[in-house]
């Protein structure tokens, strides 16, 4: 559990003030180098069109593998936070909606192929509701 998921309350809202701070909190998280030189790797370098191509591409143990969860972890968390309604929903949608449809896009078919191979059905499924309210919102 992350210091983030810690410190969210156990209600289903928060006062305006600790939704601000929640999202500060993302913003900063969003931002950040580390999370940043994901991005960029999964902008500039990620090809895998299928679990085999992954597994060749992102080795375990690998940065590359290591980059492909933190992105998705970071926006499967986005997704929770919008399904349990801790957050404004426009306002979680508009922390990076490019971002979560590129990752969404190319993640997919892999994702659902992970699933089965995994035994977790719920796999990055808090990410995909994401991915659908913000298709929603940009139709």
């Amino acid at each position: 559990m992350s210091e983030l998921e810690r410190n969210v309350p156990a209600s289903g809202s928060c006062s305006k003030y600790e939704e601000a701070d929640l999202y500060l909190r993302l913003f900063s998280m969003y931002s950040s180098e580390e999370l940043s030189s994901a991005f960029r790797w999964f902008h500039s370098r990620f090809n895998a069109k299928d679990l085999d191509d992954f597994e060749k591409e992102c080795p375990p143990g690998s940065v590359e593998r290591s980059n492909f969860w933190k992105i998705g972890n970071f926006f499967d968390l986005i997704g929770t936070l919008l399904k349990r309604e801790y957050l404004d929903k426009e306002l979680l949608i508009d922390l990076c909606p490019d971002d979560v449809r590129s990752y969404w896009t190319k993640a997919s078919p892999l994702v659902k192929e992970m699933r089965p191979k995994y035994n977790d059905p719920r796999l990055y499924a808090d990410l995909e509701l994401l991915y659908e309210e913000i298709q929603k919102e940009m139709a």
